[in-house]
């Protein structure tokens, strides 16, 4: 399969198999305590451990983590870091990141007004960015499509880095999305929920199915 999908907001190991079963390639927890999708490291590390034998990136996702957070997520064993901050947040914090976890596995995630130019600043310190729906007081998980227009642009204009586009993804509109924007890489999450957490198993095999379509 071309694109690559990261099923985010897992919190049940059932859910977790299903879509790495599926095909998903990345499974995203999320550790921000505001998230109805919030889970400990604790639980989190458990169903790691029940997963040994998938082969697939494991994304940890927070808000504005702090050094000592970071660390103890790179000791439960995640691969990549997936980090929303505001547009305009301390960049030696960042570099803090990038530095703690490394430019190849850390995924930027700014929050980006629609139409904003991206901060190029950011581009030393990560190889991979998240362009994710934009909201006044939230960080993802809203179920809104993101500004497709800005996230061509960016990986046109920066095509030696990762682009992974989150935001109202899923079985609706991920071979559109595919097809008028090369996406390589989507972050998929409440289209694919019962409720905050709780993975709908039929929409997560009808989003793949769509996905196998484009490939016949």
């Amino acid at each position: 399969m071309t694109v690559k999908v990261k099923v985010c907001g897992i919190t049940k190991l059932k859910d977790a198999k299903f879509a790495l079963l599926a095909g998903a390639k990345y499974l995203g927890f999320i550790f921000y305590a505001k998230s109805p999708r919030n889970i400990s490291l604790e639980k989190s590390q458990l169903i790691l451990e029940d997963l040994v034998n998938f082969s697939f990136g494991r994304v940890a996702v927070d808000v504005c983590p702090t050094p000592e957070s970071v660390m103890q997520m790179k000791e439960v064993g995640f691969d990549f870091f997936q980090f929303h901050f505001p547009y305009d947040f301390d960049l030696s914090k960042i570099r803090q990141w990038s530095e703690l976890v490394g430019t190849s596995n850390l995924w930027l995630a700014p929050k980006l007004p629609p139409g904003s130019n991206f901060p190029e600043k950011l581009l030393e310190y990560a190889e991979n960015f998240v362009i994710d729906s934009y909201s006044v007081d939230k960080f993802g998980g809203t179920g809104n499509p993101s500004d497709w227009e800005s996230f061509s642009n960016y990986q046109k204009r920066y095509s030696d880095k990762k682009w992974i586009l989150a935001g109202g993804m899923g079985p609706e509109n991920i071979v559109k999305s595919v097809r008028q924007l090369n996406v390589k890489y989507v972050d998929i999450n409440s289209t694919v929920e019962i409720s905050p957490g709780i993975k709908d198993h039929v929409k997560i095999k009808n989003l793949f199915l769509c996905l196998e379509e484009l490939e016949i």
